[in-house]
Parts: structure tokens; C-alpha cells; sequence
């Protein structure tokens, strides 16, 4: 059987072959795509009952059409079943989430006077979004919150959930509780490739929307970049990754339980440590060996770490350009030159410097949100904020005296493209 974190050897001339090795969960995403596109295509053209049968088929649950949508009884219901504190918990993750949010949605409204034009920038919500809240393994309430507590706080008018439901056909209390302090307008009990079409194309239950949202396993990371063609999605947002920096200062136990804790996700988290010390990488091997009889979800966090990785580099210059290579969903920098680290990394999530900030934290109460482009995509991508929620849009206010400033530099543009009318029509407001 393969060992825990099986060590790789980095250097500057083999550290993207090795990265690229590593990704080879793209490959799996390839072999999958004809199996996710015949669902997607058959809830286009069978809408409910398609949805039916693969939530029969994938989750093991029969429902009627008339369940597909979570009444508003049933969500009263688990709320008064949730205990009083994940309610309070919930409602601290998500006002520090909206917080920060609100921060970076009062740096973007301003007016600009340039050249006898008034520009401003104005923000407009989306006027629907669906948020994929993931199910199965565990339950991710907080991912309602990262999703649909955005939407919300950018006035997105209609927002709605789907998440597959457990075997007896139920939704999560604690997503519904959720959901409702969210004050999400629909929520479906449906998951996989499924989910995602529905939300996409539409069926007779589920309105499509605009924009999809959220993380899942990889065949709805799949579904969502298939259905892109169509309609807008956030990123591709699959299976968990974190990448841990670790140097002979760094304690191994700390190590130890944050790839631990992202491992529990299920087997196919990616969990990797990056050290320039084979010494380092034995030690933090060790801990998790002494650590993993004691565990929960020891099933899944084994799996897991059996197909990552410590990668053993030459230095540090070599480390960061493979982490730049891999770009993870999660980067934690434990080492002593944590800061100097940081700034050399372009591709990565989210970001961790020091003991005191483990991405756990960042999963729930923080105030950042765990909705992470994964698979490479961090490379392009950063991770989810109220931003996309909201379209932005300029609004042009001129002057009689700035439009007469620009007619000849528009004239000349305008003959250089072809398009002489453009500039008749500004002319000939001067013609009167």
C-alpha cells in the first residue's frame, strides 16, 4: 500500500514535470466529461424527471416532482431543530464574511470627472444566482454562507440552493438553517451534474438563473464548466487542496493536523507538504502516523494523504516556483521567511502566513469565504467574493463644451476604423 505523503524530489529543472504529475486529476476530469454531458443533455430535455431519476440513481433517493423543492414549513422546522449555538455560530461567520465584503464594495463606487464628462460607476446586482451546496460526506452549512450570504448582501433579487439530500430524502437541518438566515428564496434537495443543469437550462420545477455559484466533487466542477458555454459560472471549484511550507522551525504537529483537517474532506482532497528538508518531511510523515489512530474520518483522511505528496525541493526558489506550478486552493507558509515566501507566490487561493492563521479558520469564521478556484485554476482565478455578484456599470453624463473637445481625435479614429458615422453622429450635434 502506498505510504502517507510519499515523498517527491523537486529541483529547478524537474518542478513542472513533477507539478503536472501531481495534477493528474485533470486527467480523471477528462475521462468523465461524456458521462457528465449525457446528463446534462438529458436534464435539458427531460427536465424533472431526469432530475429524478440520477437523484435515484446517484443518491439512492426516490422523489416525487413535488419534493424536488424544500417546502417553507419543512425549512421552519430545522431551524427550531438546530441547537442555539451553530445558530450564533452562523451568525458570526456570516457577519464577518459580509464585513469584508462590504469593505471591497465601498472601494468601487465613485465618480470620476475627466475632460467635461461626468463617469460614474455603478453597481448592479444580478437578478438571480443558484448556489451548489455540496452534500454526501458532510454537511456545508458554511457554504451557504459564502454563496448565498454574498448574493444576499449585493441585492441579487432571486437565490436559490440545490443540495443532494441524505438517504432517508431529507435536506441537513443545519443548511436549512442556513438557507433561512440567508433568506435564500428556493431550495432544491438535488445534487450532481443534475443540480447543475437544472439551474443552468431550467425544468418545469427549477427557474434557470443567471449565474451558478459554489464548490462540489468533481463531476459538478465538471457540469459547471460544461454548462459555462451558457451560462456564467464562478470557477472551477472542485475537491479541496492545501499545499503546507515547512521548514526545521515549523512544528510538525501543526503540520500534522492541517493536512489532516483538509484531508477529511474526502479521498480526493489533495494534501501536499513543500520543504526543503527530507528531515522535515520525515518528522511531519511521523506525526501523522502517531496521530491517525485517534482521528475521525480516519477513512477518508488516509486516502487522502495516500495521494499526496511531500515534496522534498533543492531551495526555496525552487519551492516557490513549484507551488506557482501547482497553484493550490490553499497555501499555509509555517516557515521562519513566511513573508519574503508570500510575496514570491502568484498562484495560489488563499494564503496562510504563520501558526496563528490555519485555513480551518478560514473555512468558517474569519470573514474569508472557502469558495476557492482548485484543478490549476488558481493560476487565473482568485476566490470567491461580492463581486460576482454584481455587474459593474458606467453611467456617462456630458458636457456640450467636452463632447466639442474630443470631435477631432473622434473623426480621426473613426475614418481609421471605417466607421466615418460614428463621428457624424456626434458632429451633428453641433449642426443645429
Amino acid at each position: 500500500m502506498k505510504e502517507l505523503l510519499p515523498t517527491v524530489r523537486v529541483s529547478r529543472y524537474n518542478f513542472r514535470t513533477v507539478s503536472a504529475r501531481i495534477r493528474y486529476s485533470a486527467r480523471r476530469v477528462a475521462r468523465n466529461e461524456t458521462s457528465t454531458l449525457r446528463v446534462i443533455a438529458d436534464v435539458q430535455q427531460r427536465g424533472d424527471s431526469a432530475v429524478q431519476e440520477y437523484t435515484r440513481k446517484f443518491d439512492g433517493v426516490s422523489l416525487r416532482q413535488d419534493q424536488l423543492r424544500v417546502s417553507v414549513n419543512e425549512i421552519s422546522e430545522s431551524v427550531r431543530r438546530v441547537d442555539d449555538k451553530l445558530i450564533s455560530a452562523l451568525r458570526l461567520s456570516l457577519r464577518n464574511l459580509q464585513a469584508l465584503q462590504v469593505q471591497l464594495l465601498s472601494r468601487l463606487r465613485f465618480l470620476c470627472r475627466q475632460n467635461g464628462f461626468n463617469i460614474r460607476l455603478a453597481i448592479k446586482p444580478l437578478s438571480s444566482v443558484g448556489c451548489y451546496v455540496p452534500g454526501g460526506k458532510a454537511a456545508y452549512p458554511s457554504t451557504v454562507l459564502m454563496t448565498a450570504g454574498l448574493a444576499r448582501l449585493t441585492g441579487v433579487r432571486r437565490i436559490a440552493i440545490c443540495t443532494p439530500p441524505d438517504s432517508t430524502g431529507k435536506v441537513n437541518d443545519a443548511i436549512l438553517a442556513a438557507a433561512n438566515l440567508c433568506e435564500v428564496d428556493e431550495v432544491y434537495r438535488c445534487g450532481g451534474p443534475q443540480a447543475i443543469a437544472a439551474l443552468a437550462y431550467g425544468t418545469e420545477t427549477i427557474a434557470k438563473v443567471e449565474k451558478i455559484v459554489g464548490p462540489g466533487g468533481t463531476y459538478v466542477a465538471l457540469a459547471k464548466k460544461l454548462v459555462s458555454r451558457d451560462v456564467t459560472i464562478d470557477f472551477f471549484a472542485g475537491p479541496t487542496e492545501l499545499l503546507v511550507a515547512a521548514d526545521k522551525t515549523t512544528d510538525p504537529n501543526l503540520v500534522a493536523w492541517d493536512l489532516i483537517a483538509q484531508a477529511e474532506h474526502g479521498p480526493d482532497s489533495l494534501s501536499g507538504l513543500v520543504t526543503c528538508s527530507q528531515n522535515v518531511a520525515e518528522r511531519v510523515r511521523t506525526e501523522i502516523k502517531r496521530l491517525m489512530p485517534r482521528i475521525q474520518r480516519r477513512k477518508y483522511v488516509e486516502a487522502s494523504l495516500r495521494r499526496g505528496f511531500a515534496a522534498v525541493c533543492g531551495d526555496w526558489e525552487t519551492a516557490c516556483n513549484f507551488v506557482n506550478e501547482v497553484a493550490p486552493e490553499h497555501l499555509e507558509l509555517l516557515t521562519h521567511q513566511a513573508r519574503n515566501i508570500c510575496e514570491r507566490i502568484d498562484a495560489a487561493g488563499l494564503i496562510f502566513i504563520g501558526e496563528n492563521s490555519p485555513a480551518a479558520a478560514s473555512d468558517y469564521c474569519i470573514g474569508t469565504n472557502h469558495v476557492l478556484p482548485t484543478n490549476g485554476f488558481a493560476k487565473s482565478n482568485g476566490g470567491l467574493t461580492a463581486l460576482d455578484f454584481v455587474k459593474p456599470t458606467w453611467v456617462v453624463q456630458g458636457s456640450r463644451k467636452g463632447l466639442r473637445s474630443i470631435l477631432e481625435p473622434l473623426c480621426t479614429l473613426a475614418s481609421a476604423e471605417g466607421l466615418i458615422n460614428h463621428y457624424y453622429s456626434v458632429e451633428s450635434r453641433f449642426a443645429r
